[in-house]
Order: structure tokens, then sequence, then C-alpha cells
């Protein structure tokens, strides 16, 4: 994993953003935000990325959309999305597009893991 990689999380819930804000930067990744696609879609069309994690139920564009937007926009963009929705179909396709899933409540070290496994 290189130096500080860049991480996009985004999710239309303030207190999500803050705590995994907080602990990857504990980790060494450099954090933006962004609360709705639309602002994560701009973000990436101004600075480069080395991952996203996005939540599945946001409103207007949901976060499986999302994922499979960001990966056309930046190839092989390794994303998580993260849902209490484990169920949801949506999962279905974002699973089919090589999307990471993870559940909430989520577990920091295997979040953790996923990037630095996914990102060179």
């Amino acid at each position: 994993m290189k130096a500080s990689p860049r991480i996009l999380i985004v999710d239309d819930n303030q207190d999500i953003i803050m705590m995994l804000s907080h602990a990857l930067s504990r980790h060494g990744f450099l954090i933006d935000a962004a609360t709705s696609s639309e602002e994560a879609l701009a973000r990436v069309a101004s600075a480069p990325y080395d991952a996203a994690i996005v939540d599945l139920v946001m409103p207007g564009q949901d976060g499986a959309a999302l994922a499979s937007a960001l990966r056309q926009r930046i190839q092989g963009l390794p994303v998580a999305l993260m849902t209490a929705y484990v169920r949801s179909p949506l999962l279905v396709a974002a699973r089919k597009a090589g999307v990471r899933v993870f559940a909430k409540p989520l577990s920091i070290q295997d979040l953790v893991g996923f990037l630095q496994s996914e990102i060179p």
C-alpha cells in the first residue's frame, strides 16, 4: 500500500462520516467525505481517490448505483458498500459489479483490511 491513500466516504449520516474519518485517519488514510451521490461525483471529478466507502441507502441515487458510477469514472476503484440491509436486492448487483459489502455495524479492522488489500 502506498503512503497516505486517499479515501472518499459517502454517507448522508454525519455521525457515520465522523466515526469512519477518525478511525481510518488513525490507520494512515487521508479522508474526504460527501453526503450525497452528487457531491461524491463532483469530488471524484476534481481529485484522485484510491478507494471509496459508500452507504447503500441515501436520498436520491442509491449507493449501489453510485458505486457503479464511481467505478466507471475511476477504473478499478475499490469500493466498499456499507449497509444495515443485508438482504437488499441492490446488493446482488453490487456484488456482481465487484463491490465489497460490509454489514453495519462496521468492523473497522475488516474495513482497514479490505482497504490495505485493495490499494496497491
